[in-house]
């Protein structure tokens, strides 16, 4: 009997250990009224400005879904604002993610378990992309907002990586072809020599965005100039998977040498290494800078403005430039979700059940035109006599003027809601520019001179008309080191190496290049960059394990 009782407590205290080691139950949150008001609290690091109270899609959205929202913007440095609400415990409602710091801290709920049993509409949404969501406990605690592709893509925008080039540059001199590194920087230089001056201020050949998170404008073009797609800080081959980081490798010694003998001529930017982003934005929107190596959605707001100026011959095109002609670009890759980054509920949110159902209520078709890129029936677009969309031409002048759209677009939540991209159900795409009818109406003269000179229809056909399936480890960009481990703290050493030498190598005299590059290889030798490099390799290994096709 005694020997009993002791095995019923063995039986007890090790299913109380079982339960305390990860089978533990998800919290329970009350069913609440799908539909009472409520305000959601956001973190957002978007560089967006707050939505004025008059804003008619934000009212539309407090009469339709009794959803109203308290935005708290990011200002100043991200890794501190992040650092002092982890220490506090004090999160708002929904947070904005892009790594795994919150994720690390314990600061997200988990959401499959909710979203199978309240969200159906969000569970097919995700349906394709659900195992590659998971974190490294089989959970789901961030849902991606871009890249989830239903039906046809019809997007013809291109918002990735590239070597940019102002558009009259190439006009210029009657739209040649350009491949390589070394002929892109040839028609910068004879532009700035044609026009020393632009608008009455002196032309700069060539900027690189080098302030904060931003500096991988700085480091990351030899990835791309050597044939590899955008994984992050380091290259992968195709065929061993072997993972490098790029700082070190000789793509990166032939960029900034060339870096180097371009400022040796004028053509570099000089004050690009103390400047913040606005001032760069401010460099671009004064219409005087030729190129540079950017991501579209980084300098979007600059190109805005000088449309606005009547200066849309000096915004820009994207250049799919490499070394040499033997190399295949790969700037372009297939849509993909953006695991790993887009919005979280927070263990402190108010009602968790409440807040997913309104994402899943602002999933619906409806809801989506609204607020999304279609906007008001009869106000921001009109249906034909067949039933199909337009817009009038001042209704796609004003959606293209940035005063308009703050006061008549929920364009910041635009940028973290979970949200349709491809077709709806009745097979209309879901942004309204992507009508064939209202594509070609919305072009500008100079940008069907440039395609019609290089025989293409868009910006993305100009990268890559068909580019190639992704890899299946694709993209590394997303895989994020963890909160002080050995992979972080090196790579943390990298940047500050590459950020004190690399101005220093691109703005020396060119007989000191070769003696500062053997001094920054030894000091970036020093960083412990192969703990980094370990990291990443094992997990591009686990991601080509879950996510290769299962036979």
């Amino acid at each position: 009997m005694f020997s009993k009782y002791l095995q019923k407590l063995l039986i007890l205290a090790i299913c109380a250990v079982f339960i305390s080691c990860g089978g533990k139950k998800d919290r329970e949150y009350p069913d609440t009224d799908p539909t009472y008001p409520i305000n959601i609290s956001i973190f957002s690091m978007a560089n967006m400005q707050q939505p004025p109270a008059g804003n008619k899609i934000y009212k539309w959205i407090s009469d339709n879904l009794n959803v109203t929202f308290t935005w708290d913007i990011l200002v100043g440095d991200k890794d501190q604002k992040i650092g002092v609400m982890i220490a506090g415990g004090d999160y708002p409602d929904l947070l904005h993610v892009d790594s795994t710091k919150f994720y690390e801290a314990g600061a997200l709920i988990p959401l499959d378990n909710l979203i199978e049993r309240y969200a159906p509409r969000l569970r097919a949404h995700y349906a394709e992309a659900w195992e590659k969501m998971k974190e490294e406990d089989g959970r789901i605690y961030t849902l991606p907002v871009w890249g989830v592709v239903s039906g046809r893509d019809y997007s013809t925008w291109y918002g990735d990586s590239a070597l940019w080039i102002q558009k009259e540059v190439l006009k210029e001199f009657g739209y040649p072809k350009i491949t390589t590194m070394d002929e892109y920087f040839d028609i910068l230089i004879r532009y700035k020599e044609r026009y020393p001056t632009i608008n009455n201020m002196p032309t700069i050949g060539f900027t690189i965005l080098s302030y904060d998170w931003r500096s991988f404008c700085l480091i990351n073009p030899p990835n791309f100039l050597a044939g590899f797609p955008n994984d992050g800080n380091g290259t992968i081959d195709p065929v061993t998977h072997e993972y490098k980081a790029f700082l070190y490798q000789d793509i990166s010694k032939r960029w900034f040498k060339k870096l180097n003998e371009m400022n040796t001529l004028g053509l570099i930017d000089r004050s690009c290494f103390v400047d913040n982003y606005d001032q760069y934005l401010s460099k671009i929107a004064s219409g005087r800078v030729l190129g540079f190596h950017d991501q579209a959605w980084q300098f979007q707001s600059a190109e805005y403005s000088l449309t606005n100026q009547g200066m849309h011959n000096r915004t820009y095109a994207p250049l799919p430039i490499v070394f040499d002609e033997s190399i295949t670009p790969r700037y372009r890759n297939r849509r993909l979700p953006n695991v790993g980054q887009g919005i979280g509920i927070s263990v402190k949110a108010k009602d968790p059940v409440r807040i997913l159902r309104f994402l899943e209520a602002q999933l619906a078709d409806d809801v989506q035109k609204v607020i999304g890129f279609y906007g008001i029936l009869d106000e921001d677009y009109q249906l034909d006599e067949n039933g199909l969309p337009y817009r009038t031409q001042l209704q796609r002048d004003q959606q293209a003027d940035e005063v308009w759209k703050l006061h008549n677009q929920a364009h910041l939540w635009r940028s973290h809601n979970p949200k349709k991209e491809g077709t709806f159900e009745n097979d209309w795409p879901t942004n309204i520019s992507d009508f064939y009818h209202e594509r070609e109406a919305a072009v500008r003269p100079e940008d069907k001179e440039l395609w019609a000179a290089y025989g293409v229809t868009s910006n993305a056909e100009l990268m890559d008309p068909n580019p190639p399936p992704n890899p299946v480890w694709f993209p590394a960009w997303q895989i994020n080191t963890p909160d002080s481990s050995d992979a972080q703290i090196a790579w943390k050493r990298a940047e500050e190496v590459y950020r004190r030498f690399l101005p220093r190598i691109i703005m020396s005299r060119t007989g000191q290049f070769d003696r500062l590059w053997e001094e920054y290889l030894e000091e970036l030798g020093k960083s412990g960059l192969s703990a980094y490099e370990k990291f990443m390799q094992t997990e591009v290994n686990k991601r080509i394990q879950r996510w290769s096709p299962k036979n």
